[in-house]
């Protein structure tokens, strides 16, 4: 291919392929189920929480952060590989070219979210007595003029240097939070001040990465990362032949790591829980699933609702658990002399799986104090998890795994 125009058409085609392949196997019929119960709850208790909500509530301050910190995380999607350190530079003169229409991408996709979230605001403002009609217009034009600015700002901010990427978001999510605070408590002047403000300074920061090289190695890596946090995504619902997976040591969890014994019988649990502790897959998902459910906890204001909730999220902890510690094929030094008793690797995985839901179970008992306060359904939250965990472990067949 001889122009950016092509390349950036072919690749775009692929990338939304890509999205397509996977994202099939999450938006099933069972997640839509699950999303059904989610908003209705969630919509219901926010609608019975706005009848009750005092004017003085800080809604305004609320928004404006909420809004500010997703405009300020605005990373540009480039869709560049590898070979392009190589591949890109006799075409390197259109570099530009390709890069604005990345930039657009970037900014239609990372549209909908805020507004979004402004839409769901709405109700709460005017419960609130904060604004007008008018002024969630303004808003909405402002979040479309900042999410585009802040893209291309992003973008030029790291051309130029790579260690002030967060400084730079600290500065746009500053100026983000007064323009839409001000916008709405003061006069719709302090938008107009914050887009020409941003204006002013992504012209800045584009003049200086006009005199910068184009740093191709950052933004790869970049990419790669934005891709694998994708493919790790849809790892839950289906294999990834893509995925690559990744450690930390996390020192700040050494309490929770015994060290080693001489005992046979520890082997496997101290494997199983070092592995559990420093794969980050495993680790964020259990954490993940875990903060979920809390919530769930914390804001459903129907007992029966809860409990199908967090009954749900206690299944697709302990199964996914399950089939991400035992699905390992990597040869460890402790299968050249296994245990005398069978299973040994399997009874580790399921005695930590347990603890886990249980660690679950309490965390869930303590986010449902505040809206239940000291009674009986917390109590029943909890045992729902732990019910439905342990019956998970115990029907979960156990993988079988040929050496």
């Amino acid at each position: 291919m001889n122009s950016m125009r092509d390349i950036w058409g072919q690749r775009f085609f692929h990338y939304m392929n890509e999205l397509q392949k996977y994202m099939r196997y999450v938006f099933t019929g069972h997640l839509a189920i699950v999303f059904m119960f989610a908003i209705g709850a969630g919509g219901y208790a926010y609608s019975e929480w706005l009848k009750e909500v005092p004017v003085s509530f800080p809604s305004a301050l609320i928004v404006s952060i909420v809004i500010a910190l997703l405009l300020m995380n605005s990373g540009p999607t480039t869709l560049l590989k590898p070979a392009d350190i190589v591949y890109f530079l006799p075409l390197e003169h259109q570099l530009e070219s390709y890069m604005k229409r990345a930039i657009s991408w970037t900014t239609f996709s990372q549209l909908p979210l805020p507004i979004i979230t402004v839409v769901i605001a709405l109700p709460l403002l005017k419960a609130t007595e904060i604004g007008t009609g008018i002024d969630y217009l303004l808003i909405v034009l402002l979040i479309i003029a900042l999410k585009s600015l802040y893209v291309g700002t992003e973008y030029c901010v790291r051309v130029v240097s790579q260690e002030f990427v967060w400084p730079d978001r600290l500065i746009r999510f500053v100026l983000a939070f007064l323009a839409i605070q001000f916008g709405l408590i003061w006069s719709p002047i302090a938008i107009l001040l914050g887009i020409i403000v941003a204006i002013m300074y992504a012209k800045w920061w584009e003049k200086q990465a006009s005199q910068k090289p184009f740093p191709y190695e950052q933004f790869i890596e970049l990419e790669q990362n934005r891709m694998m946090r994708f493919y790790r995504f849809a790892n839950y619902f289906t294999e990834v032949p893509h995925l690559v997976g990744s450690v930390s040591k996390r020192n700040w969890l050494k309490f929770a790591m015994k060290q080693p014994t001489f005992n046979r019988r520890d082997v496997q649990a101290f494997l199983v829980r070092r592995t559990f502790i420093r794969t980050d897959d495993t680790f964020w998902l259990w954490l993940r699933l875990t903060v979920i459910s809390a919530l769930g906890a914390l804001l459903i204001p129907l007992p029966i609702v809860s409990f199908i909730f967090v009954g749900a999220l206690a299944f697709a902890t302990a199964v996914q658990l399950i089939l991400a510690l035992e699905g390992g094929f990597e040869f460890t030094m402790d299968q050249l002399f296994p245990e005398e008793e069978e299973k040994s690797q399997s009874k580790a995985v399921r005695a930590l799986v347990r603890r886990l839901i249980l660690l679950q179970a309490f965390i869930l008992l303590l986010a449902a104090l505040p809206l239940y306060g000291v009674s009986l359904t917390p109590v029943l939250i909890a045992l729902v998890a732990i019910i439905v965990g342990e019956a998970t472990i115990r029907l979960t067949k156990e993988q079988e795994v040929e050496l």
